[in-house]
Order: structure tokens, then C-alpha cells, then sequence
């Protein structure tokens, strides 16, 4: 399962199936987590100083954004392909104008593919509802609920950060929903939330990873 997916497990409400964050803060992590997750397989990069690359539409990418690495490789993958497809789009452009746009395109992939994962479930929306939304309800939670236990025992018992759970406190952080999505920290919020800093300050801020928290960072902040 790829961040984006986690990502949106566990900002959704497994029993109403609805997002427990405002649509606009969901976008910025699932296309956080897409592509911190093509970051860490280093199919996209940083562009470094005195590098030419073009954009998406011909034009120099300025040095520090991102670009997709055409000579790296990686396991064929709905949601990851899916991120590229959108991403190389819009290559050389700052990611505060990519992560909205990724993230709103996303989600079809995302439901689609845990979906056929048994993870979620489609719910139609009621008819006499004044506002129609299509919910997905959780069915199998296993994964979920494993990831917030590693999660927790990070944050709370002292346990050390994998990669992945470095990915997602760190996204969960910028986006200020770490007691939103594992609501069981309350019981030490101070401790996880200090913890949650720490663990994001691992992240290396000059790479593909680092920008991309970056970017969140600024766009929550507007």
C-alpha cells in the first residue's frame, strides 16, 4: 500500500466514511504522500544549480524544483503512476501550484485501487441528502490499524522511526493533523506532538522529500 493510500485511511472516518480534514488539506496529503513516496524511490528529483532541464511546456526548470527521472525505474503501481502521469504535466512548476491539482486527481485511483484491495467500500450517496457526497466505509481495517500502532509506539513508547512512518509523521505534521488522525494520542498530546517534530526533522529539507514538505508547510500556512 503506498503512502497516499495510508495517508487517506487515516484521515477518513472508518464508520461514516467521510474525510475527517477539509477536502483542501486531504488533497495536500495524498499528493504529499505520492510524491514523497515517488521522492523516496528516486523517480523524481531535485533539480540541482547549473542543471539544465526543461519543463513541461519547454521552459528551464529553475534549480531546486522537482522533475521526474526519466532513467529511474520503479515497479508498475496504480497510485504511483497515476502521481507521474499528473506530475509530468506539470513538471518545472512550484509544487504549491502541483499539490492541489495532484491531489484532487488522485482520489479516483486511490478509491478504485483499495477498493479492489477490500480495504473500502463504495457507499452511494441518499437521495434526500441536500448535498449528494459518495462515502467509502472502511471493510478491512487491518493495515490501518497497524500503521497506527507503529505509529503510536513511535510517538508515545520511544520505538524508532522506519522510513515510511518518517514519511507520514511528517506529512501528518505539516498538514497539523497528527491527533486528528490517530486521535488515541490525546492521552500525551504534548509528548506526540513534540515527537512528531522530531521524527519530521529527519527528513532530509534539501531533497525531493524535504521539498515537498516544504510545500505543504507553505500552502497550510495561507
Amino acid at each position: 500500500m503506498q503512502l497516499a493510500e495510508e495517508l487517506l485511511l487515516l484521515l477518513t472516518d472508518d464508520e461514516t466514511g467521510r474525510m475527517a480534514v477539509p477536502e483542501r488539506t486531504l488533497d495536500l496529503a495524498v499528493a504529499g504522500g505520492a510524491l514523497s513516496e515517488l521522492g523516496a524511490v528516486e523517480r523524481v528529483r531535485v533539480v540541482q544549480e547549473h542543471e539544465h532541464v526543461l519543463g513541461s511546456l519547454g521552459q528551464p526548470v529553475q534549480s531546486g524544483r522537482l522533475v521526474i527521472d526519466d532513467e529511474v525505474s520503479h515497479t508498475p503501481d496504480p497510485v504511483l503512476d497515476g502521481a507521474l502521469e499528473v506530475f509530468r504535466g506539470m513538471q518545472g512548476r512550484k509544487l504549491t501550484n502541483v499539490l492541489p491539482i495532484m491531489g484532487r486527481a488522485l482520489y479516483p485511483t486511490l478509491h478504485r485501487d483499495l477498493a479492489e484491495q477490500g480495504v473500502l467500500r463504495r457507499e452511494a450517496p441518499q437521495r434526500q441528502s441536500m448535498i449528494p457526497r459518495t462515502s467509502w466505509v472502511a471493510v478491512d481495517s487491518s493495515h490501518e490499524d497497524a500503521i497506527r500502532r507503529h505509529l503510536g509506539d513511535v510517538l508515545l513508547r520511544d520505538a524508532e522511526p522506519d522510513d515510511r512512518a518518517r514519511h507520514l509523521i511528517g506529512l501528518l505534521h505539516a498538514i497539523g493533523a497528527v491527533l486528528v488522525a490517530m486521535p488515541e494520542l490525546e492521552v500525551d498530546r504534548e509528548r506526540a506532538l513534540q515527537t512528531a517534530l522530531e521524527v519530521r526533522s529527519l527528513t532530509d529539507v534539501h531533497g525531493p522529500c524535504g521539498r515537498v514538505l516544504a510545500a505543504v508547510d507553505e500552502l497550510m500556512a495561507r
